[in-house]
């Protein structure tokens, strides 16, 4: 249903760089699950907690001033590749395999087995649209996604404070 491909996702191979990773990401594009539908200056917070990743991430609801939402997560990081969980409640872990992370940790590429989500996420509220239109080319031909219901978030100046 999410997506055209029946292959398991391709993850980043190779060591990641956890503390690296940490830090704030803006969601530059997403195929959204429902609570994320409407999301306007969607970041997401990485804080090193032990072996654990806290994940605090926030969004305006269907506007840059609507009302501020948030789901904290816990995350669970593999030092060895992109195959990491994450839990948005106990004991749930769902699989959050990183396709895509640029050499300077610059950008991100979230996937999702089914290929029903996807997250595009930068270190800035704004991404090269030929670096976006890029991404979205290799997720069709690399991974097998539909992007219909991909949108862009918009961010407002300021909006990572």
């Amino acid at each position: 249903m999410g997506g055209s491909s029946g292959k398991p996702l391709q993850v980043v191979k190779g060591p990641i760089d956890v503390q690296k990773f940490m830090g704030e990401w803006f969601v530059i594009g997403v195929k959204p699950t429902s609570f994320e539908i409407g999301a306007h200056n969607a970041i997401e917070r990485y804080t090193l907690n032990g072996n654990k990743v806290d994940v605090d991430f926030t969004f305006n609801q269907n506007s840059l001033d609507g009302k501020l939402k948030s789901l904290p997560q816990t995350l669970y990081p593999s030092a060895e590749d992109g195959n990491w969980k994450v839990s948005p409640f106990w004991p749930l872990k769902l699989s959050y395999p990183i396709l895509e992370l640029d050499e300077d940790y610059s950008y991100t590429v979230i996937g999702f087995p089914s290929r029903a989500y996807v997250w595009i996420m930068a270190r800035e509220p704004k991404m090269d649209e030929q670096l976006y239109e890029d991404i979205c080319a290799r997720l069709r031909e690399q991974h097998g996604y539909d992007l219909e219901g991909l949108v862009k978030v918009p961010h407002q100046a300021g909006s990572e404070e």
